[in-house]
């Protein structure tokens, strides 16, 4: 048999994988002619959280969510929060467990959970284990979310629209920021964006983590713009904390924050707009856009105080989001 060198359709990178070798995520590999997953079934975190930690606020709020992660990513951020199992270099030392999509079930079943995250590393990488789960998962009412930085084919965006419920999808900077920052590119995530914001039948949320010594204004702006034409509905900004490759960075200021967060809230129509990894808990909350009726009151990751009757506000204000099982 002929080995031939195959070019993988998972992100959008599309690596061309010369025969016994990987990708940039360093999990898909060239295997006789065929391109596979070498972490299939080996999944490297299984927790259950908050689906506000995601961070998802209309997506069933107040749930919890399996949160299953295989190894791999195909960014190399520099500010990457879990780098022990997104990144090729730390690898050789991951422990690991054995579990198939129909392990994974089973495990959503014992923990009684109504959401499965798939997160933590990057889902793009391991698509296939990601929709063979989701597949089994959703006829049984089950609701599959996806938390991702968004740098998909055309492919992937076509294939987890059919079996994911909602994303959260991450914004990262302009395309210099992606180059200097990501290893990676800022067009697949805007049109992955703009895809699936478009779609009535998905929820969307996006996150923008604000590095105050890298995260220029006007940048920020530019993102706004974006996310206001493409009908963004949920916009999260999150501080930075030092990790990773940017140890010496430090953290970005609740001053700084609410800066960003009075300038976009008052420039675009974006109509929730929220604080990430901050005490600001004023801009934690779920506010009804049509009448300012607080709807979802939040401390942290719980949920206080729910107003909302049938995903609807007493004004009969339709939120944005799902809100029923």
């Amino acid at each position: 048999m002929s080995l031939e060198t195959i070019r993988c359709n998972f992100c959008a990178f599309r690596c061309r994988i010369a025969p016994g070798k990987t990708g940039r995520c360093g999990i898909r590999r060239n295997l006789n002619n065929q391109i596979i997953t070498v972490s299939y079934g080996e999944v490297s975190a299984l927790a259950v959280d908050p689906i506000e930690k995601k961070p998802l606020y209309h997506f069933l709020p107040g749930s919890n969510a399996l949160s299953v992660a295989l190894a791999g990513c195909n960014f190399t951020c520099q500010f990457c929060q879990n780098q022990h199992i997104s990144q090729k270099e730390y690898f050789y030392q991951l422990n690991t467990t054995k579990l198939s999509p129909e392990g994974l079930a089973v495990k959503q079943q014992e923990t009684d959970t109504p959401i499965v995250a798939y997160t933590y590393s990057e889902p793009t990488v391991w698509r296939d284990y990601m929709l063979d789960s989701a597949k089994l998962l959703k006829p049984r009412n089950v609701k599959n979310v996806m938390i991702t930085n968004g740098f998909f084919s055309k492919e992937t965006i076509q294939e987890t629209q059919k079996y994911i419920d909602g994303f959260n999808i991450d914004l990262k900077g302009d395309n210099d920021f992606y180059k200097t920052y990501c290893g990676g590119e800022v067009d697949p995530v805007l049109q992955s964006i703009k895809t699936i914001a478009a779609n009535p039948e998905k929820v969307l949320e996006v996150t923008t983590l604000l590095i105050e010594k890298r995260h220029k204004m006007d940048e920020i702006m530019r993102l706004g713009e974006f996310l206001e034409k493409s009908k963004v509905k949920v916009w999260h900004l999150s501080r930075f904390y030092p990790c990773y490759k940017m140890i010496d960075i430090p953290a970005t200021t609740e001053q700084f924050l609410l800066e960003v967060l009075a300038k976009v809230k008052s420039q675009f129509d974006i109509p929730h707009i929220y604080a990430g990894n901050s005490n600001l808990e004023e801009f934690n909350q779920t506010i009804c856009p049509k009448c300012g009726k607080l709807l979802i009151k939040r401390s942290g990751w719980s949920i206080i105080e729910n107003n909302l009757i049938n995903g609807k506000c007493t004004c009969g204000h339709k939120l944005y989001g799902i809100f029923t099982n």
